[in-house]
């Protein structure tokens, strides 16, 4: 009898292997046909640090982590009480309440597509003091399960209700690898593959919260505005250091949403490039394997500049000193002449800033430029070399791509520290890049533009400009390079994350530089703060015959910018605008728009639309045409993404409908101005000082702008 028993359980352990066994193979098979990038992950992997425990004739099953067991052996049950509680806990009376829409201030610029989303808005019944969150009715529009453990929650909460926008979140791989053996994903992912469902995978190891923070950011931008504005979180298995991460980056989101790029921005930078490769030049391809014995010194115009400038200036002659945007005046100012300066803004501002240091002190300091770049600006210099960055489709259109340079943006100080570093330079010093300020009163050089010991007309007037947005912006503490704080804007702090981005991406490079900050302002991570006689000692006993000719160096790599069939590429975008706007309006006029449900599936589909181009009907590649149209439309499209979703998730019931008849209008409205409004300011071929265009601040009036129409 004991025998028989025996082979009994012997027979069963043998089944539920047998099992297990086969759903890994199903679920491989279904990751490598449709989920590519996590099978790639996967198929190699080998457990160390996670385990699944099945004991014999019992029905549950355990995952061990790290040498602990994470269910006690009830893997099942938990999973599927704990499902049950998330829903008692987020009844569909319960509002979900995150960030606020964008009101009317977000949509104040004087063009028709700020226009009509300010149309919108206004007409919203939802107002700034009537919000009290987002209501989600009978489905979830976003949820982010925090930690995949063996699955079965996942399983269970997407059997008992809708969920639109469906986010999965784990850290550690191996126990996404082990949950392979337990669930069906294949049957998960089926109930995401309805028109405008969507499920997004974010697996990667992160163990420290920074890590966290850039798979996060790296898998879920694309998925705003359901997370955060409308997201439900599900934090199995109480991952604190996980939930941690992704709230903060909730609220970096909900920052970028708010400032996304819009067709008239992107308008700008293609017409300034028009004109800029009419005008014919050279332009700077990415070089290879490059090695430079000089360190660089990467200038910008933080108040900490003036204090710092006598060390640069007793090493000069031993570094290789770039000036990044505003800060050429300062070290104009201070005595120090460039070896080469850098420029990444495209507005007439700054050709009145430059103009305003007189020509004669600037004009024969090599220009690297970006292409996009105020066109009046090269007008400025004697030698002037065009850049172009990998995260802009201009170099597509240009059949350019391979030749450009990554991480340029947002600020001219990302794209001098992305190139210096393609230029050869391993060690790189950061001067006057504060990003912060002890005073509100000195946030600035003080004899950069924005400084006090600066009273040109110009000068004065830009000041007066500026400061009326500045003011408007919040100030906040952040840590500082001496251990104490420093004050900080939106702009600055943003600034300072990409800076800090591009640095560890650096450093993640074949070829690591090392990188110091010299000023002393906010802390900059991944940059080692070095006080002032540190930096002295860097020098003592270092070669001086070194010798890096900035000219010379810029004149050997640079290649001549082909206008051949720019204005026909032009012409192309034309007819690829029309194309996108008129699928873009058959997919609004077939939606069902009868509730938020129906409206959150169609903001879902258009979203996951928007972040892939495919090849059009009957080609196998994308071309540069498609990439520069997808670029000009994509920022304005979310913003009315981001204006319905919103607006439309917080009207009360008796009002949905009503609201969403309004936003497709409007939307459609968009849709059918884009094209005709490209054609006339990019394929007329104004003559540069006859285009309004090239005199225009970022934020300015469109030219084009016809206040009474649609209004």
């Amino acid at each position: 009898m004991a025998k028989k028993r025996k082979n009994q359980n012997q027979q069963a352990q043998q089944d539920d292997g047998r099992i297990f066994m086969q759903r890994l193979q199903k679920n491989l098979e279904f990751f490598k046909k449709r989920r590519p990038g996590i099978y790639k992950m996967l198929a190699n992997m080998q457990l160390q640090r996670v385990e699944l425990v099945v004991t014999p004739g019992k029905d549950d099953v355990d995952m061990v982590a790290n040498g602990k067991s994470c269910y006690r052996g009830l893997a099942k049950e938990y999973s599927l009480e704990e499902a049950d509680k998330v829903l008692q806990e987020n009844p569909e009376s319960k509002k979900i309440r995150t960030f606020a829409p964008p009101w009317e201030t977000s949509y104040q610029k004087e063009n028709f597509v700020d226009q009509i989303l300010r149309r919108i808005v206004k007409e919203s019944p939802v107002k700034p003091s009537t919000f009290k969150g987002y209501i989600r009715g009978n489905m979830f529009p976003s949820m982010v399960f925090l930690g995949c453990g063996l699955g079965y929650h996942i399983d269970a909460l997407t059997k008992k209700i809708p969920i639109i926008n469906g986010i999965i979140i784990e850290r550690e791989p191996e126990k996404f690898a082990v949950s392979l053996y337990t669930v069906d994903w294949e049957e998960i992912c089926s109930r995401f593959s309805r028109k405008g469902f969507s499920l997004t995978f974010a697996i990667g190891k992160a163990d420290q919260p920074e890590q966290i923070r850039r798979l996060v950011s790296q898998y879920m931008t694309k998925d705003v505005p359901f997370y955060p504005f409308f997201s439900t979180y599900y934090n199995h298995l109480a991952d604190i250091d996980l939930a941690k991460g992704v709230m903060e980056n909730a609220n970096d989101l909900a920052v970028i949403a708010a400032n996304w790029s819009n067709y008239d921005n992107e308008l700008m930078r293609l017409s300034n490039t028009a004109h800029n490769i009419r005008r014919g030049g050279y332009f700077l391809p990415r070089p290879d394997a490059m090695e430079q014995k000089k360190p660089l010194v990467v200038v910008g115009s933080g108040p900490s500049l003036d204090k710092r400038i006598e060390s640069l200036k007793e090493v000069r002659d031993q570094v290789v000193v770039v000036s990044a945007g505003t800060a050429l005046r300062p070290l104009l100012a201070h005595g120090v002449t460039p070896d080469y300066h850098a420029e990444l803004d495209p507005a007439y501002l700054i050709y009145q800033l430059l103009s305003d240091i007189g020509e004669e002190r600037i004009r024969d300091i090599p220009l690297l430029a970006v292409n996009e770049v105020n066109p009046f600006v090269p007008t400025l210099f004697d030698n002037v070399f065009y850049y172009f960055k990998s995260d802009n489709m201009q170099p597509a259109l240009l059949d350019l791509s391979e030749h450009s340079f990554s991480n340029c943006n947002p600020t001219v100080t990302n794209a001098a520290l992305s190139i210096g570093h393609a230029l050869g330079f391993r060690t790189i010093y950061l001067f006057g890049t504060d990003y912060g300020f002890e005073s509100a009163d000195k946030d600035h050089s003080s004899k950069s533009v924005y400084g006090d010991e600066t009273d040109s007309a110009i000068a004065e007037d830009i000041q007066k400009r500026v400061q009326a947005t500045v003011k408007k912006r919040r100030v906040f503490k952040t840590p500082s390079v001496d251990g104490g704080t420093v004050l900080t804007r939106n702009d600055y702090y943003s600034a300072k994350r990409s800076v800090e981005e591009l640095i560890y991406r650096l450093k993640s490079s074949g070829t690591p530089p090392q990188i110091f900050n010299c000023a002393d302002g906010a802390v900059i991570d991944g940059a080692q703060w070095l006080p002032e006689s540190e930096f002295r000692e860097q020098f003592v006993g270092s070669k001086k015959e070194d010798v890096f000719d900035a000219l010379e160096t810029f004149k050997e790599l640079a290649e001549p910018l082909s206008i051949g069939a720019f204005d026909e590429a032009l012409e192309d975008v034309h007819k690829e605008l029309e194309r996108l706007c008129d699928l873009h309006a058959k997919t609004l006029k077939a939606a069902r728009l009868q509730g938020r449900r129906d409206l959150c599936a169609l903001v879902n589909d258009i979203r996951e639309r928007i972040n892939v181009i495919h090849p059009r009907p009957g080609k196998t590649i994308v071309t540069g045409d498609q990439r520069m149209a997808h670029q000009l439309l994509k920022g304005s499209l979310q913003h009315f993404l981001y204006v319905g979703a919103c607006h439309g998730m917080a009207c009360e019931d008796d009002d949905v409908v009503d609201f969403e008849r309004c936003w497709e209008q409007g939307f459609l409205e968009f849709l059918s101005r884009v094209p005709k409004h490209y054609a006339k300011v990019m394929l007329e071929q104004r003559p540069l000082f006859d285009d309004p265009w090239a005199k225009r601040f970022i934020g300015d009036r469109d030219p084009e702008f016809d206040s009474g129409a649609g209004s």
